[in-house]
């Protein structure tokens, strides 16, 4: 007896007199127990305009009966995906693909000119689980002509959010940040020493020489820094200084160097939503945040955003800087951008 194996549309034909043998429909990546999702080969397309990821399914037959054409049902089996997570197959970090991550077709027609439908993962819902890995279980069901292969019929999707969503780590610094340091640029400026920082908005407390009028921007040694300092002048409650831009989706790393800082009170380095950042005291309401000493923080933004990022202190007590040399700014580019 001569038998073969159908893999994209269509049965092959007999060659020899030979029964014909069951006609089985199946999904040709069920052969794996798991379905990775990507992969190398690349196992999916990606529609950048859109903002889409694509991955195929094809449908198979097996026997040798002639070329038909059949349709077939398609659902998600959620408690299917949810049985493989608990079976402890996956990483701990498997959840069930929620239903608005993803599209499919309820049905399809196979056997003839089209073998395959597309999953369509929609990629701004999918920053919403960065560090996941997204469970879909894909089950066939009542075939118009011949028969399922039970065994074939069910496909484990999983979906690694962060190879699609992260990707490589490149410096936006310049593209966001204007007047970013190394060194800064002082709109106003004494001639000496001291000033104000270009591009940033310096809150009134910071501004403690002159009489009111300078403060944020030290120019000690030639080297153009943004600063706070309380070295017998007046004391700097909430001292402020911060720039405010729109960011696109994704994952970021926001990178602090100092030339060098004493402390002895609440000082950060912060990320907050919207226009402006939180008091020292609030300092939890902000996206991100992190103490001068550890200077490297990162956040996630799900969608576009209006961000504000900067310096936060209180220095009240006497003898009390810090001198900041430069912010960089990194974005994680996905497949889609």
């Amino acid at each position: 007896m001569v038998g073969c194996l159908a893999i994209g549309v269509s049965a092959c034909s007999k060659s020899v007199d030979a029964p014909s043998g069951a006609a089985k429909i199946y999904m040709t990546a069920a052969t794996n127990p798991v379905f990775n999702v990507p992969a190398n080969p690349k196992n999916y397309l990606v529609d950048k305009e859109n903002g889409k990821l694509v991955v195929p399914v094809y449908i198979g037959r097996s026997g040798l009966q002639e070329q038909q054409s059949f349709t077939l049902e398609v659902r998600a089996d959620d408690a299917a995906a949810q049985q493989l997570i608990s079976g402890g197959v996956l990483a701990a970090n498997a959840v069930v693909a929620p239903a608005d991550v993803y599209s499919m077709p309820t049905s399809v027609s196979a056997g003839k000119d089209h073998s395959a439908f597309d999953v369509v993962f929609d990629a701004n819902k999918l920053n919403s689980y960065l560090g996941k890995q997204l469970v879909l279980t894909i089950q066939l069901s009542n075939p118009s002509k011949f028969e399922l292969n039970e065994d074939l019929s069910k496909l484990n999707v999983v979906l690694d959010v962060d190879p699609v969503m992260l990707g490589t780590k490149v410096e936006v610094t310049n593209q966001y940040i204007k007047n970013s340091g190394h060194p800064f640029i002082a709109s106003v400026y004494d001639g000496a020493r001291r000033g104000v920082l270009a591009d940033w908005t310096t809150s009134a407390s910071v501004k403690n020489y002159e009489g009111g009028t300078l403060g944020g921007f030290d120019n000690y040694g030639n080297g153009g820094f943004m600063s706070m300092e309380r070295y017998s002048s007046p004391e700097i409650p909430n001292g402020k200084i911060y720039q405010t831009m729109t960011l696109p989706a994704g994952k970021y790393d926001l990178d602090v160097a100092f030339l060098d800082f004493a402390i002895t009170e609440q000082a950060y380095i912060v990320v907050n939503e919207g226009p402006g950042l939180p008091d020292a005291d609030d300092i939890a309401q902000a996206i991100a945040y992190t103490p001068f000493t550890a200077p490297s923080l990162s956040f996630v933004l799900t969608e576009e955003t209006e961000v504000t990022l900067g310096v936060v202190a209180n220095l009240l007590q006497d003898q009390q800087y810090f001198r900041l040399d430069k912010f960089r700014l990194y974005h994680y580019q996905n497949l889609f951008n």
